[in-house]
């Protein structure tokens, strides 16, 4: 009966050792395909692999960069071509009611103003008015604001009569 038993439990030991030798074995073979020495890159497979890595990403941010530079210039194109059509109609309709063409607004075709490329600025007011874009910068909120329109805290002043200076540049 103590031989019975003996060799049950050495079955039973030699199967428990064979199993832990079996999946350690298995584990090593296949934890890390592709590399060498305990999971630890080779330097010379590790720059390729990095190389390749950056070069992937360089050249994806190349190819997005470009078409984004495309889009951005087909839709510059457009709406060149848009605002040249839309300002030919306009010409041709104020010729043909026998209107004068305006770009500015009223005040600015005042005897002090005229033939005067530079920016006006309102000291008073903080407020530049801009003759290239025809539009008004003004101090709003903590940061320099463009607006097509004159700000509200223009409206119903003659700006023919207020304090003006003449800049070469805008301020920001």
């Amino acid at each position: 009966m103590f031989n019975v038993k003996f060799a049950v439990m050495k079955k039973l030991i030699v199967y428990a050792v064979a199993l832990m030798l079996g999946a350690a074995s298995f584990s090593d073979v296949h934890a890390q395909p592709g590399r060498k020495g305990h999971g630890r890159w080779n330097k010379k497979e590790h720059a390729k692999y990095r190389h390749a890595r950056q070069k992937a990403t360089y050249e994806y941010a190349r190819e997005r960069d470009k078409a984004a530079y495309e889009y951005r210039r087909e839709r510059d194109k457009a709406y060149l071509a848009y605002y040249r059509e839309r300002d030919k109609e306009y010409r041709a309709y104020i010729k043909k009611r026998n209107k004068r063409y305006r770009d500015h607004d009223a005040w600015y075709y005042g005897p002090r103003f005229y033939h005067r490329s530079e920016y006006v600025y309102f000291p008073a007011y903080r407020t530049y008015y801009d003759p290239y874009r025809r539009g008004y910068v003004y101090w709003h909120d903590r940061a320099w604001v463009f607006a097509p329109t004159m700000p509200s805290f223009l409206v119903g002043l003659n700006l023919g009569a207020v304090n003006v200076q003449f800049m070469a540049n805008l301020p920001m």
